[in-house]
């Protein structure tokens, strides 16, 4: 009898319950096979404060998982496509994209349904330098508030009084897929404006480059739809050097025709300054669309918007005259 396939992935409730959903389409896909979870504790998970997790670097909760698909402990991973940074390992590759699910934030109020409705002074808790820095922009009458934790944890502090939220905001997707609309209930942020973050509401599995017959076994799940708007998002946001770390919002739309409309949100942290900007194109083309957006952003001053971020330096003059803006090495 064939060993089961060993699935890596976090051990939170919502990345348990993702795990899940993609290991029911492929014991409907495939029967006959048999499924390990791995539950791997990563770096993002093991630190507490927010300013820890913005000094960790990029790959925060994925680094551990992808070491150890490349020890072979597991044969796949489970990822919130958002989670993993825009440069692959060269031995790893995302095998699969599934379908997407809403990529909206999701506003949850205490008493009010309505961030509109909310007195001015209100906290809302989010731990998202891009969620912050858009509530600041967009709902200038709400104080954003550093909230940590999961899903469930979140939701708990939203219930307590002594932690005086009047109200959070979290991924639509994950709340979806954890619970039921009528039990969780919310108020849908709009996209067009509160631009979600790249990758959000997509689940991506990660498998060694080389292993074609996992890919293979993962194939059946792989949305192309949502795969394209994937790598769309992730060419901004490789472009740009803008990672979890900064408050960029990055959307593509994928039509039936595969026209692609991408559209970006990057503020500064006070919410003083916001550049949004949307762009169209052919999805055979996205390098040029990632380009051309680029190009828009810059032109409003996003190269100089970035260097204000904590953590960034010049490193070097793009090909149009703009500065781009860099990490500094955390190494």
């Amino acid at each position: 009898m064939a060993r089961p396939r060993r699935v890596g992935t976090r051990g939170s409730p919502l990345a348990i319950a993702q795990t899940e959903l993609v290991l029911k389409k492929l014991r409907q896909l495939h029967p006959e096979s048999q499924f390990e979870t791995v539950v791997i504790k990563t770096t993002g998970d093991r630190l507490t404060s927010a300013v820890e997790l913005r000094s960790a670097g990029k790959g925060l909760f994925v680094k551990e998982i992808e070491q150890a698909l490349l020890k072979r402990k597991i044969d796949f991973a489970v990822h919130s496509a958002k989670d993993l940074p825009t440069d692959l390992l060269p031995e790893l590759a995302i095998a699969a994209v599934l379908e997407r699910g809403n990529p909206s934030d999701l506003f949850i109020g205490r008493t009010l349904d309505s961030i509109e409705k909310l007195p001015p002074g209100a906290q809302v808790g989010t731990s998202s330098l891009r969620r912050q820095a858009l509530l600041r922009a967009l709902y200038p009458h709400v104080v954003p508030v550093e909230l940590r934790g999961n899903l469930d944890t979140r939701l708990e502090k939203l219930r307590t009084p002594k932690y005086r939220l009047s109200g959070i905001v979290v991924a639509t997707a994950g709340v979806r897929r954890l619970y039921p609309p009528e039990k969780i209930q919310g108020q849908v942020l709009p996209i067009d404006r509160f631009v979600p973050a790249a990758g959000q509401g997509i689940l991506a599995l990660e498998s060694r480059a080389k292993d074609e017959s996992i890919r293979e076994f993962l194939s059946p799940l792989h949305h192309e739809g949502s795969a394209t708007a994937l790598e769309a998002e992730r060419l901004v946001l490789r472009r740009l050097e803008g990672g979890c770390e900064a408050p960029l919002g990055v959307h593509a739309q994928v039509s039936d025709d595969g026209l692609v409309r991408l559209t970006a949100a990057l503020c500064s942290l006070d919410g003083k300054s916001m550049i949004l900007e949307s762009t169209m194109g052919m999805g055979e083309d996205l390098a040029s669309v990632a380009e051309a957006l680029e190009t828009m952003l810059k032109s409003r001053g996003a190269a100089e918007l970035l260097l204000e971020l904590p953590g960034r330096k010049v490193s070097k003059v793009s090909g149009n005259g703009h500065r781009r803006a860099r990490q500094k090495s955390r190494r």
